[in-house]
């Protein structure tokens, strides 16, 4: 009887086996299907394209000069605030592109942008109007003169004829 038990499990453990192994193979013919179904990963987390972080840039820009004109100050700061993240989202995403070469955009935007910057952050916090028109003229120049430096000299910006948004109520 003994010699027929050691059997019976020998056998069964030898058909576990190979019915595990079976199993295991399904799975990965599933899982590999399953893998090759699967969408592509979406193009939203690529880096954005340049000219479409150059739009934002415009439109920051445009945003700042309305609560300016206005002197709200406080909706200047903080217009102010979101063109410099627009402009560190450039150097940080498109520091390396083309547009430039052979000069780094990273490296060439913070130089033509900053002097200017710091120019409109002393007329927001010092309450100064004229000096809000003075800095602003500054920025648009500073913008335009990096165009130049791209090759793109017909990029000229300037005061906003009108709000880019007018639902938005700049005064304070």
């Amino acid at each position: 009887m003994r010699p027929v038990l050691f059997l019976a499990v020998l056998l069964l453990a030898a058909c576990s086996g190979s019915q595990q192994d079976r199993d295991i193979a399904l799975l990965k013919a599933e899982i590999a299907t399953l893998r090759s179904a699967a969408p592509a990963p979406s193009p939203a987390t690529a880096a954005p394209e340049l000219g479409q972080q150059m739009l934002e840039l415009q439109i920051r820009h445009a945003r700042l000069w309305q609560p300016g004109a206005a002197r709200n100050w406080m909706l200047a700061q903080f217009e102010l605030a979101e063109l410099r993240e627009s402009l560190d989202g450039v150097v940080e995403l498109n520091g390396d592109h083309a547009a430039v070469q052979p000069n780094r955009l990273a490296d060439m935007l913070p130089a033509m942008m900053d002097p200017a910057l710091k120019q409109m952050q002393a007329a927001i916090d010092g309450h100064d109007g004229p000096g809000f028109d003075k800095a602003y003229d500054a920025l648009s120049q500073a913008c335009s003169a990096c165009h130049a430096a791209a090759d793109h000299a017909f990029l000229v910006i300037q005061r906003p004829q009108s709000p880019v948004l007018d639902n938005l109520r700049a005064a304070p």
